[in-house]
């Protein structure tokens, strides 16, 4: 096939998948093998399509169906997103789906390869060597040595004792580091196709973005609630948070207040519930229940016998409430 037919052929190619898919991700692929990238495209099957090929083929094609007499506003958010910005670079892969990118990056990390930590290498993760037995013989420890591991020999073996860091995220490998792991038989990298960025509808997604789910979303919004009811609660400002909270811990005073008393109220039979208790007749889950509303009264039963009264009945209720 002459050279022109072939990009014409690559220009419709991915001119057909920005027309079938509403999602472009870029995928990094250092360090990742080809039948790592073969596996991918394998579990992506009807999911979506890996695309790679010359970054400048790739931007003179968005270049010219972002300045065509029919291009899009998406068409020319892209162009001007990838060519302008020169936001295509590097070894990305295109990936064109319609699905989540949690769907997607579950595909990916099936086939994750772990590496060994090679000379020259950037590391993504921090390592750090565990204290304990090597198995090394004596002879081996100039390489703790070199890297300041301070280690003991026990049992005719090299013993590291404590934990020692010796990359971290961003750091690159020395040959002093890479050989110790490979004694170690440790190898520390994982690498697989990641999803970096994402663009669709004409907004580019982080990585940072892409990692937020609805798990963490309903996280962070159940915490800050948290907050604001301790905060509420701890203050003494009563809202719509803490509200049902200063409900129950007013019932509760009610009844420990009528565990003491035997006073019954419509609510709450204190009567048949001491009654219970002295026959063994509650259960597991309630006596330790009853247990904890009555010890709060000890330290309030200074006025137990007026809570006879419904008027005092009522006082002594709005206060535990407000």
């Amino acid at each position: 096939m002459p050279v022109n037919a072939e990009k014409e052929a690559y220009a419709a190619k991915l001119n057909k998948l920005l027309d079938t898919y509403k999602k472009v991700m870029f995928c990094t692929l250092d360090n990742v093998r080809s039948q790592q990238i073969h596996d991918v495209r394998r579990g992506l099957r009807g999911k979506g399509v890996i695309l790679m090929g010359k970054k400048t083929m790739q931007k003179k094609i968005i270049a010219n169906r972002g300045t065509a007499d029919k291009a899009t506003e998406l068409d020319k958010n892209l162009k001007e997103l990838l060519v302008d910005n020169n936001y295509l670079s590097g070894n990305i892969a295109l990936l064109f789906t319609n699905a989540d990118v949690a769907e997607i990056n579950e595909v990916c990390s099936k086939f994750r390869v772990q590496a060994p930590a090679r000379v020259g290498a950037v590391s993504p993760v921090e390592v750090i060597i565990p204290a304990g037995n090597t198995g090394l013989e004596p002879t081996q420890t100039s390489f703790f040595q070199a890297l300041n591991i301070a280690t003991k020999i026990s049992k005719g073996t090299v013993e590291i004792v404590a934990d020692k860091k010796v990359l971290g995220v961003g750091d690159k490998v020395d040959s002093s580091t890479s050989a110790l792991l490979q004694k170690l038989k440790i190898s520390p990298f994982f690498y697989s196709v990641e999803v970096v960025a994402m663009w669709e509808a004409g907004i580019l997604f982080s990585k940072e973005d892409l990692n937020v789910t609805d798990a963490s979303i309903e996280a962070s919004i159940m915490s800050g609630i948290t907050n604001l009811t301790a905060l509420s609660l701890g203050s003494g400002v009563l809202t719509e948070l803490s509200f049902p909270h200063a409900i129950i811990d007013g019932f509760k005073n009610l009844l420990a207040a009528s565990v003491e008393s035997s006073y019954t109220f419509s609510e709450y039979d204190a009567a048949t519930t001491i009654k219970n208790i002295k026959e063994g007749k509650v259960t597991a889950a309630a006596a330790p229940a009853a247990a904890a509303a009555a010890a709060p009264a000890k330290g309030a039963a200074a006025a137990p016998a007026k809570a006879a009264e419904p008027e005092e009945e009522e006082d002594f209720g709005m206060g535990g409430l407000f």
